[in-house]
C-alpha cells in the first residue's frame, strides 16, 4: 500500500520524537505500596510474674519501594478557571496535569499499586490508564495526573 511519507521521512520523524522526548524529559519519582514485613516476636520473659513464659508480638515493618524515571510533563492552561473574589485572582478547579513516558515507566506504574507521582516537590496521583501515543515507530504513554493537595 502507498503511503504519504516516505520510509526516510518516517525515520526522520521518529528520530524528531525521540529528540523531543530527550529535550524535555524531567525527572520523576513512582512510589508504590510499602512491602509489608512482618517480624513474630518472642519474649522469653513476661514481666511481673515469677517465672519465665514465653508471649509472642507481632511488629510490622514497611518498606518502602520507589523508582525514579523520565517523563515530560504538560501542565494544563486550558482548564476550568474559577475567580477567587477574596484574591482578585483565577484559581484552577482541578489540578489536571498531562504525563508522558517511556514503556518502562508505563509498565511500572501500571503494575501493582502507584500510591503516588512526586515531581517539582509536589505529589500527584493517577487517574487514568496509560492511553499509547504513536511518533511513528516511537510509543509513549500519556496519563492524566492529579495534583494532591
Amino acid at each position: 500500500m502507498a503511503s504519504f511519507i516516505s520510509a526516510n521521512d518516517e525515520a526522520w520523524f521518529s528520530d524528531a520524537a525521540t529528540q523531543w522526548f530527550d529535550t524535555f524529559k524531567r525527572l520523576i519519582t513512582v512510589h508504590k505500596e510499602p512491602i509489608k514485613k512482618i517480624k513474630n516476636n518472642i519474649d522469653t520473659q513476661l514481666f511481673g510474674y515469677g517465672q519465665n513464659g514465653q508471649a509472642t508480638s507481632q511488629q510490622v515493618e514497611y518498606i518502602p519501594r520507589s523508582q525514579d524515571f523520565y517523563g515530560v510533563i504538560k501542565y494544563n492552561n486550558n482548564q476550568d478557571l474559577n475567580l477567587i473574589a477574596d484574591i482578585n485572582a483565577y484559581v484552577a478547579s482541578q489540578n489536571y496535569v498531562t504525563m508522558i513516558v517511556d514503556s518502562t515507566a508505563r509498565d511500572y506504574i501500571s503494575k501493582e499499586k502507584t500510591e503516588k507521582i512526586a515531581f517539582d516537590g509536589k505529589s500527584f496521583n493517577v487517574i487514568s490508564n496509560g492511553t499509547v501515543k504513536y511518533y511513528f515507530t516511537k510509543q509513549y504513554y500519556e496519563f492524566i495526573i492529579k495534583e494532591v493537595t
